[in-house]
């Protein structure tokens, strides 16, 4: 006879009665990192105060310091990344300006060589097909680089002194070159805060997970009250 496949491998088993489950002795760590930065303090301001609890690596005073590190590095990675919004607004705006001005540009260019020989002029401004229209290249980079064309170009053609000549085109080149920079500073700077948060984040908590542990070794009976009072006010975030 084919034994029956067994569909759901880990189900109760036959008995009815449930598996039992590991109970969670170990007081929550957050992961967030508030959340973390908020009960690493309460940890440092408790053990600072309890020097009858010692590791034979770390001080309370190290320890202390660590968290203030840490806090301060969080607070630097947020406001270097509140920086991000206002960039790329920026960069969006000179964008759309772009776009606009091209479209005017084209005109420029249909009235100089008519309408049968304005595209073959595109190139030298810096436009190229795009689907069924001709526009600036999207990626910001080449736009930047296309900017150069267009000026060379607008001088060439005698459009230097129109609305969308050289001076406005000079300018837009200024501003988006120095967009770009600070936007890459700004991811850059970024990169760097992060990577230094999360060492320091792993130093911390390797400090208070071995804290738990000889809490919970002097205090057997009530470690768990004992854990609440350090900081670990709940069993999970």
């Amino acid at each position: 006879m084919l034994q029956k496949k067994q569909l759901h491998p880990d189900a109760e088993p036959a008995t009815g009665v449930a598996a039992a489950t590991k109970p969670n002795t170990t007081a929550a760590i957050p992961a967030a990192d508030v959340d973390f930065m908020d009960v690493a303090k309460k940890v440092a301001a408790t053990w600072l105060a309890t020097p009858d609890i010692t590791l034979v690596w770390k001080k309370s005073g190290d320890f202390d310091k660590q968290v203030q590190d840490y806090a301060q590095s969080l607070s630097s990675r947020k406001a270097t990344g509140s920086l991000r919004p206002g960039q790329t607004f920026t960069l969006k705006q000179l964008d759309k300006q772009i776009d606009d001005a091209v479209r005017e540009v084209k005109v420029y260019i249909e009235r100089k060589f008519k309408t049968a020989g304005a595209v073959a002029q595109f190139a030298r401004y810096g436009i190229i097909k795009d689907g069924t229209n001709y526009r600036m290249s999207r990626d910001r980079n080449n736009r930047k680089e296309a900017l150069k064309l267009m000026i060379d170009a607008i001088a060439e053609d005698g459009f230097a002194n129109e609305e969308y000549g050289t001076a406005f085109w000079t300018e837009v080149q200024t501003n988006l070159t120095n967009a770009l920079a600070a936007s890459g500073n700004i991811a850059g700077d970024v990169s760097g805060k992060v990577a230094t948060k999360n060492q320091q984040k792993i130093a911390v908590k390797k400090v208070m997970t071995s804290l738990q542990l000889i809490l919970r070794g002097n205090y057997p009976d009530t470690y768990k009250q004992v854990y609440r009072d350090w900081g670990w006010q709940k069993e999970s975030y």
